[in-house]
This record gives C-alpha cells, structure tokens and sequence, in this order.
C-alpha cells in the first residue's frame, strides 16, 4: 500500500484524540519524511512531508551510458578514505555494531537486514544497480549511538514530531527568502505539529517514558575498485539537521539510517562525476569522526552494463510520454483506445524506482503514490502504474498504462 504523506499527517489534525492511539503507522510515516527529507536536501527550502516532496529524480539519475574508458579517481596525496586514496592499509573486517543491508527503497522486496532479527547485517551482496544512485541502509548496534532502547509508540510520535516541526521551520525559512509558501500550508503543518505535541504530553502524563533520542548517525561509506576509493558517502548530509540526522530506531533495539550512495566517480581536482563503468565494486563503512584506519567489510556492489534501449513497442505506444528504462520486453498487450499492459525485463534491483523517476521527470507529471510494492503516476493524458515481479522475479516490472 502507498502512503499520501501530506493525506496521512492530515489526518493526525483532523481526527486525531489525544487521548487515544495514534491514527497512522507513525515509524512509517517517519520512515518515508526521512528519505523525502534526505532526498531534497539539494533545495534547502523543501520539508520533505508534503504532497510537493514527492520524489523528482529525473532521468538524470538513470545511469546512461556506463563507459568503460572512464577514468576512475586517483590520488596519492590523499587522506585514507578520501576519494581517490588508497586503502591498501585500511583494515576492512567485519564490525560487529556497524553494518550495511539493501535498502527496500532501491531493491524492493528485500529485507532490511538478512541476518536475522536484532543482528547487525555483515558483509555480503548488496546487489546490482542501474541508476546513478543507490540507497543502502547502515545499522548499528552500538549503545553510544541510543541502540538497545527499542522503538515505542512514544518515542516514533516524538521523532516524528521532530521531523514535522524541522519541516515547519524549513518553511518558514522559505517564505522569509521570498519563496511561494502558502498560509494555509503553514497553518496545517502548524495544527500537525500542535496534534502530535498533544498526543506525546498525553502519554507521558499517563507515565509512559520514552527512550533517549538516539545520537545523530555520523558515517562514512566507501565505494572501492582494486585499492582505490572512487565513490564516497557520508551521514549526516551536509546541510542536515539533527532531526533528520538521528539514527532511526526500531523495535529490535537496532539502529539504522538510510544512506544515499552515489553510483559515480568522486572529484579529484576538479574532474568526476560520472557514471561508474559496469563491474562489482567493495563498499566498507566506518564511522565518521577522526582519522579513518579502519573500516567494516566488505560487501560487494554490481553495475551491469548498460543495456539498449527498450525496443518491441507498439508503433502507436506514447514512449514519449511513459518513458522505460532500457531493457527488454517481454510482453505487450492493449491499444491506445483500451491501454498497454508491458512487461519489461531490466537488470538491477533498483529498476522500479528508476522508472518512477523518469516518468516524475516529465513536465506535468504527478506521483500519487510510491513504496517499494509498486509505483501510480500520472503523466499528460496516460495514468501509469509500475509494479516489480513477485516470486523471485528479480528483474521484470509490469506496466499498466491507461488513457485518462
């Protein structure tokens, strides 16, 4: 199921008691403001929590052309664990309280950590990606960073709450740099706010007792080929605040935060940003803070080679207004007066999400809902859904197309 997260938080105002449960999966909702968070942190003035986050990658973060002449970073003089240093003497062993895991927000339908539950994932695969991004999820289990104290009710209204109020505050930093922030949005963001603060002081005059505010997740996530570091990653992004850089807590006492991993070469005097040529990369994370000597893993990464552009479509198909990510189809059925149902085969665990974003790209187009089940976009003149295969199916999507 999808969540409308500007619908969800306006339910908490219009029928939440502060007396009662709260009305919405809260950590849920937290989750998905998080990494709507995280993901605009690019535009300062973005809350994350609205209608307006949906996400707008663009076709920008398909990976395009993964050419094999690209020139990976190198750099001597580098600090272990910069981009283009060496890490031939970097220790790369398991840590037992720091981990990586697949994201479900790039590779649907895997679990966040494969381990098994209240154990820190260790080295493994973390799978293979076509877009020009990936998020991964770090996990700790380290009682210096708050893990231990398992999620509560309490404690998800109150990181939710700390969300929504940075939300709040972001806009009216907005509107006081001139940019188009309504009253009314403010108004409601206000009354969410004022909901959530009514249902926490209601719980704790009834004696509940949080857990303490897990620390804020300081990590360093390196991408390496051979010895050399060429991608890089930290946590907190450089702009964020505390409220979205905390580590996320869960019932199992873990700790956990989504890291976006761009999947393309690092600067080094002024050259990179471009596509990782296709192969399998080792990722190593450490934590941030102080020189870096060691670092847990390795987990691999793959980058298959790019693929041709989806071909076998109707000659009547809109591919100019539902564009596909390249790839092989499998089967098509319908006609421009009924729709299309496609099935695309695409290599990479991130293939529905990199859909999505060249569909959101387009001018005119509206999310209406995305999680890792599945994708409803409205584009000019075709409503279009998106679904990854199920049982084990690890490299189809499913469209339905319709005319609107």
């Amino acid at each position: 199921m999808s969540i409308d997260l500007a619908a969800v938080l306006h339910d908490v105002v219009d029928r939440g008691r502060p007396d009662g449960p709260a009305p919405v999966d809260v950590p849920r909702v937290r989750a998905q403001a998080r990494r709507r968070r995280a993901v605009h942190l690019g535009a300062r003035g973005a809350v994350g929590v609205g209608a307006a986050g949906a996400m707008a990658l663009g076709a920008v973060h398909l990976a395009g052309a993964r050419d094999a002449r690209t020139v990976l970073p190198s750099d001597p003089d580098a600090a272990p664990g910069e981009c283009g240093s060496s890490v031939a003497g970097l220790g790369r062993t398991p840590d037992p309280t720091l981990g990586l895991a697949r994201s479900s927000w790039s590779a649907p339908g895997f679990p966040a950590t494969a381990s098994g539950p209240g154990a820190v994932p260790g080295p493994g695969d973390l799978g293979t990606y076509v877009g020009r991004e990936v998020w991964v999820q770090a996990v700790s289990s380290r009682p210096q960073d708050g893990a231990g104290e398992p999620a509560t009710e309490l404690s998800s209204l109150q990181d939710t709450l700390a969300l929504v109020e940075q939300g709040y505050t972001d806009r009216l930093a907005a509107r006081a740099a001139g940019k188009d922030v309504s009253q009314d949005e403010l108004d409601e963001r206000a009354e969410t706010v004022a909901a959530l603060q009514a249902s926490i002081d209601a719980r704790v005059a009834d004696g509940e007792v949080p857990p303490a505010t897990p620390a804020v997740a300081q990590v360093r996530v390196l991408v390496t080929h051979g010895e050399r570091v060429v991608a890089t990653a930290v946590l907190p992004e450089e702009g964020t605040s505390d409220a979205v850089a905390v580590w996320n807590r869960a019932t199992s006492g873990l700790l956990s935060e989504q890291v976006r991993l761009g999947l393309v070469t690092c600067t080094v005097d002024g050259v990179g940003g471009d596509p990782l040529p296709a192969g399998t990369y080792e990722v190593v994370v450490a934590r941030g803070g102080g020189p870096l000597t060691s670092a847990s893993g390795p987990w691999t990464l793959t980058i298959p080679p790019h693929a041709s552009a989806a071909s076998g479509l109707p000659g009547d198909f809109p591919v100019d207004a539902v564009p596909m990510p390249p790839g092989t189809v499998l089967a098509v059925a319908g006609d421009a007066a009924a729709g299309w149902t496609v099935e695309l085969d695409v290599a990479g665990d991130d293939r529905l999400f990199v859909a999505a974003d060249l569909l959101t790209a387009l001018d005119g187009a509206k999310e209406e809902g995305r999680d890792p089940l599945g994708v409803t976009v409205d584009v000019p003149g075709w409503f279009v859904e998106i679904h990854p295969g199920d049982e084990g199916d690890e490299t189809s999507l499913f469209y339905e197309v319709r005319p609107r």
